[in-house]
């Protein structure tokens, strides 16, 4: 397939999506990350069918480039609040911290593992591979959650945490693959700068350009205008940042938490760019499927084992800690990290960026291990989360049996004092099996 024909086909998946999000299409079809569209794209890209050519697939980066960026203003436009409510400082830092603790903690099991598995792989290609996992590990998407609670008409205390915590820890990836991008610049300055200096500037030219862009839109809102404020200022932040090998996605993030913060214009610009954001996330999707190449390297497959389950033991311990820390999350199921393993358009995003960056083994067991932790956390994390807002009693709509947990998690996660009926639901009907 050449690229006229690629693209064409990337365009009738935009309208799909935004079909999907318009709400022309049942709610709750799909899956919550959009893991599907990667599978899609891998089955379709040249590690397997091959109807994806390579250099079809090559001609598309520029635009991915954009899309990757403008998806990353979406999420800094809508960072700190949930719908319409301001999340609270406190949990914006505790979203953010746990999300860099499940990273740092992945990070550093990946490097003691290739420490001593690969030890023809130089310290820095070391030091990218870890840091680069680690960073793809760190997310817990907020469509899952949202999924979640819109699906079984959640509410309460734990669902609003679990809302804020999810909806606040996309800085967290979007921080440390900025400091991996940070490594290696691509530009010279009159005096050396640490790495954690080049991501301070990578900030920095999306805040420089985000209060551009505020006042440019000026006090009256018009929508044809901030359509091209919005896309001019965004594709210069993208290409400032390209040019000098930072990573324009916390540019372009940082730009959309500057309009927002400082633009009285803030409602009706998110009302404006949400809907773009699912018809971009697909086609995106599909493309890093494509990109997946599980021979790349033959350390991949173990180094994805070791990170998944470090991912899994970094959230079930962040999981404990914030049931130490907040007083709305005591009462919540030991397994309330579990809930929070669900990855997404961020985390494929910044893999994707990687591999683009630095293409080669290094890239492509990156952005697998983003790949296996979406698709990873559709079997875990959305049941799991289920079970912990029925415990809670937050739960208004009636469950559905899960296909991977069945009813043992349910049970377990289950308060009998509080819904003692179920129990005895199920343990009728095995003794009329007994006795027939």
């Amino acid at each position: 397939m050449n690229a006229v024909w690629l693209l064409m086909g990337l365009l009738v998946l935009s309208y799909l999506g935004s079909s999907l999000v318009s709400g022309r299409v049942l709610r709750g079809i799909g899956l919550p990350s959009g893991a599907e569209y990667v599978v899609l794209g891998f089955v379709l890209g040249p590690s397997a069918l091959g109807l994806l050519e390579p250099s079809s697939i090559a001609a598309l980066e520029p635009l991915l480039g954009v899309a990757l960026g403008w998806l990353a203003l979406v999420v800094g436009l809508d960072f700190g609040f949930v719908g319409s409510r301001r999340v609270r400082p406190s949990r914006i830092a505790l979203g953010v911290l746990m999300s860099l603790a499940t990273g740092c903690s992945v990070a550093v099991a990946v490097w003691f593992a290739v420490a001593r598995g690969v030890p023809s792989l130089d310290a820095a290609d070391r030091t990218l591979l870890a840091a680069g996992v680690g960073a793809v590990s760190a997310e817990t998407t907020r469509h899952a959650v949202l999924w979640v609670t819109q699906r079984y008409s959640a509410s309460g205390k734990v669902s609003d945490l679990i809302s804020d915590i999810a909806d606040c820890d996309d800085l967290g990836p979007l921080l440390m693959m900025g400091g991996v991008f940070a490594l290696v610049p691509q530009a010279t300055s009159l005096w050396p700068i640490p790495f954690w200096g080049w991501t301070i500037v990578t900030a920095l030219i999306g805040v420089v350009l985000g209060l551009i862009a505020v006042v440019l839109l000026g006090t009256d809102f018009r929508l044809i205008q901030s359509w091209g404020v919005l896309l001019g200022t965004s594709l210069l932040t993208i290409g400032a940042s390209a040019r000098v090998g930072l990573l324009p996605l916390l540019a372009t993030f940082s730009m959309g938490v500057t309009i927002a913060a400082v633009s009285r214009h803030r409602d009706e610009i998110v009302a404006m760019v949400a809907p773009t954001e699912r018809p971009v996330i697909l086609p995106s999707l599909l493309l890093a499927g494509a990109h997946l190449s599980p021979k790349a390297a033959p350390f991949l497959p173990w180094v994805v084992a070791i990170a998944l389950a470090a991912r899994v033991a970094g959230k079930l311990t962040t999981g404990l800690v914030l049931r130490v820390v907040s007083p709305d999350a005591r009462e919540t199921s030991p397994l309330l990290g579990a809930g929070l393993l669900s990855s997404g358009a961020v985390a494929m995003s910044v893999g994707l960026a990687f591999s683009l960056r630095f293409p080669g083994p290094i890239g492509a067991t990156v952005l697998f291990t983003a790949a296996a932790a979406a698709v990873f956390g559709e079997f875990v994390g959305p049941q799991a989360l289920r079970a912990t807002l029925r415990k809670a009693g937050e739960l208004a709509a009636p469950e559905r049996e899960s296909l991977f947990f069945g009813r043992g998690l349910a049970r377990a996660a289950r308060d009998p004092a509080r819904d003692p009926a179920p129990v005895e639901a199920e343990r009728t009907p095995r003794a009329g099996r007994g006795e027939a």
